[in-house]
């Protein structure tokens, strides 16, 4: 039965980045800890730490434009059945409509442009919004399997114990 409200997190990370090229494995770095938490493993582990790698890159690269004055500001929050991130940056923001379909004749030799269509098929849900005074917010879900949720669980029951 579902009572409206929300779910209180298990886990929450906050992390203010300048947008420098090496802060990108700082960001996947912290995310993949993030979600090994969560229970992930392997494959799927390796899946969401790429998503938001490509999503940190685009946001230092493309919405701030290697501007270290500006920030990125990467949110993480783990509840019983998701891993939610969301990346934000100070850029002009983007329409996801408008970007290449990297499978596309005319895209498919390019170098870049893939980062996107990775982390949208990697990921559980992907979302972008554009803030009224710019921006963008690219906010990404990945849920957790209920065994891999109730091993996590048990491990942080288990982490609690041992650091009391």
């Amino acid at each position: 039965m579902k009572t409206g409200h929300m779910i209180e997190p298990l886990e929450t990370a906050i992390e203010t980045l300048d947008s420098r090229l090496d802060n990108i494995d700082s960001a996947e770095n912290l995310i993949i800890e993030f979600a090994q938490r969560a229970g992930f493993r392997g494959d799927e582990l390796e899946k969401v730490g790429l998503a938001v790698r490509e999503v940190v890159a685009n946001a230092i690269i493309h919405g701030n434009r290697l501007d270290e004055q500006k920030k990125v500001v990467i949110t993480a929050l783990r509840t019983p059945g998701q891993l939610k991130v969301a990346v934000w940056d100070q850029g002009k923001g983007f329409d996801l409509d408008r970007v290449a379909d990297p499978r596309s004749p005319e895209v498919l030799l390019k170098e870049s442009g893939r980062g996107i269509y990775m982390a949208r098929a990697f990921m559980d849900r992907f979302d972008v919004e554009v803030g009224s005074g710019g921006g963008a917010t690219v906010s990404m879900v990945k849920y957790i399997p209920k065994q891999r949720n109730a091993a996590a669980q048990l491990a942080d029951t288990v982490g609690q114990a041992v650091a009391s």
